[in-house]
């Protein structure tokens, strides 16, 4: 009978563990960054062109 000591697999559990709450915080994260960044793009974007336009006509 084969004897199987599961301490042997102990850095591999913990290490996929690790890797698996990586890849969750990552993907948690990720879409929030991109989303702010977004944000503040366009809003940079729309004072430039708030600033470009004049406010009154002066037709």
């Amino acid at each position: 009978m084969m004897d199987f000591v599961l301490d042997q697999y102990a850095p591999y559990v913990w290490s996929s563990y690790a890797l698996f709450l990586a890849f969750l915080v990552w993907d948690y994260l990720s879409p929030r960054l991109r989303m702010a960044r977004t944000r503040q793009q366009i809003q940079l974007r729309l004072k430039r062109e708030a600033q470009r336009k004049p406010t009154g006509n002066a037709s």
